[in-house]
C-alpha cells in the first residue's frame, strides 16, 4: 500500500503541473505527437493493490478469464504534430495558402487546411494551422498578416491507414519547407531528423497493432 499512495502522489504532482502549464497558454497541438499511448503505457505499469474491505467478487468462468486476460485496452485518440518555422521570424499568410493550396490541401472546418485522401472523404488525412493563436486562417486578411509558422497535424486512429497518411503529411511538410523556405522541428521543438521520423513511424505502427487487438468485454 505504500508504493501505491507514492504513486498516487506522483499522479496528483503530474496533474497539477500539467494544469499549471495549460493556464500559460501551452497550445495542445504542441504537446508530444503520442503522448496519450505512453500515458496509457505508463499506467499499465502501475499495479493497483485491492483494499481490504473490498467484498468478495463473484467466481469468473475460467473461459472468460482467460479471453479477457488476452484482450487489451483499446489506445486512446492522440494526436500526431510536425511544425514548419520560417527562416525568418514571420511569413506571409497569402505565400503560405497558395503553397497549400498547390499541394491539394483545402480551407475548411474550424478555418485551418485539411488534405484529403478524395472528395469523397469527410474526414482528412492531416491538417494544417497557423502557429498563431487560435491557429485558423483569416482568408479575408491574408494580405495584410504574416505568422510565425504552421503546425501540421494528424488524429490517430481516424479514416485510412495512419502510415501512409503520416509519410504524406511529412512530404508535404518537406515540400513546403523547399518552396517556402523554412525548417521542420518536431513536437518539442527540436530539428527533424530522418531518426525522429523513424521513431514516431514505429509508435504509430506500435499503435495500430494495439488498435487491431481484441477489446476487452464490457
Amino acid at each position: 500500500m505504500t508504493d501505491l499512495r507514492w504513486v498516487l502522489l506522483a499522479l496528483g504532482i503530474l496533474v497539477i503541473v500539467a494544469v499549471y502549464l495549460f493556464s500559460l497558454g501551452i497550445p495542445q497541438r504542441w504537446l508530444s505527437p503520442i503522448v496519450e499511448l505512453r500515458r496509457r503505457k505508463a499506467a499499465e505499469s502501475v499495479r493497483v493493490e485491492p483494499a481490504f474491505d473490498e467484498p468478495d467478487q463473484p467466481e469468473e468462468d475460467d473461459t472468460d478469464t482467460a479471453e479477457r486476460s488476452e484482450a487489451a485496452p483499446a489506445p486512446a485518440e492522440t494526436i500526431v504534430t510536425l511544425r514548419f518555422i520560417p527562416n525568418s521570424k514571420t511569413i506571409a499568410s497569402d505565400k503560405v495558402v497558395l503553397a497549400l493550396r498547390a499541394e491539394g490541401l483545402k480551407h475548411g472546418r474550424y478555418g485551418v487546411f485539411h488534405k484529403h485522401a478524395n472528395d469523397s472523404s469527410d474526414e482528412p488525412m492531416f491538417s494544417v494551422a497557423s502557429l498563431t493563436e487560435p491557429g485558423s486562417f483569416d482568408l479575408s486578411r491574408l494580405a495584410e498578416t504574416k505568422i510565425p509558422g504552421m503546425s501540421f497535424f494528424m488524429v490517430l486512429p481516424g479514416e485510412g491507414d495512419p502510415v501512409e497518411r503520416f509519410d504524406s503529411m511529412v512530404a508535404v511538410a518537406r515540400s513546403l519547407a523547399r518552396e517556402l523556405g523554412g525548417e521542420l522541428r518536431d513536437d518539442k521543438g527540436s530539428s527533424w531528423s530522418i531518426q525522429r521520423e523513424r521513431y514516431i513511424r514505429e509508435e504509430i505502427i506500435e499503435y495500430c497493432h494495439l488498435l487491431a487487438k481484441p477489446q476487452p468485454y464490457g
